[in-house]
């Protein structure tokens, strides 16, 4: 036993000497070792932080893409959709434009602008003027008459009141058919001397 307290009295002075010739040797390169850690950690702070960002990076480009067609393609439906609600619009006011068209066509030629009705309307207005041409030449040539009496009754006055005036320079006995002739001939001055 005294070979194994002398190889561990040994052993342990070896150790200790061997632990303190490290801790020496540790402080000689501690602050170079330091140094490197501290590089080692702030290369792989700065790798995990990168590649953190990068991802943040990539994250917000795939949200900005998605967000960006999403935003594209609701802006194209929408103006797909007003045009073609535009292009419904102008389809329907035309054929809307269309049937006016037509009907007032329709509505203008049966009851604005019958021909029928138009033909039956100038038959009625000629019988009409017709009518009126008769009364207006019955009219005339009733005033026509009256006009050819009036001045006929005129000249027998006339005559009448020359014939009376003259009445001194014949003598009726002397000529005793002069007037009486003429009354049978005619009834000229009848009607103007009884008035």
């Amino acid at each position: 036993m005294e070979y194994f307290n002398e190889y561990y009295m040994q052993r342990k002075a070896k150790t200790i000497t061997e632990f303190y010739d490290l801790i020496n040797e540790t402080e000689k390169y501690r602050l170079k070792e330091l140094n490197a850690a501290v590089k080692i950690e702030a290369l792989w702070r700065m790798y995990r932080q990168r590649k953190y960002y990068l991802h943040q990076q990539w994250a917000i480009s795939v949200i900005k893409r998605v967000y960006r067609g999403y935003r594209t393609r609701k802006n194209f439906w929408k103006l797909t959709n007003m045009a073609l609600s535009h292009q419904r619009k102008n389809f329907f006011s035309s054929a809307a434009l269309s049937i006016q068209r037509i009907y007032r066509g329709y509505f203008s030629r049966k009851y604005l602008h019958d021909f029928h009705a138009r033909k039956k309307y100038l038959k009625y207005i000629d019988g009409k003027n017709q009518r009126r041409l008769e009364k207006m030449n019955k009219y005339q040539q009733q005033n026509f008459v009256e006009e050819q009496k009036r001045q006929e009754d005129y000249a027998r006055m006339e005559f009448f009141k020359l014939s009376t005036n003259l009445h001194h320079l014949t003598s009726t006995k002397a000529v005793p058919g002069v007037y009486k002739v003429l009354e049978e001939v005619s009834d000229f001055g009848k009607h103007s001397l009884k008035t």
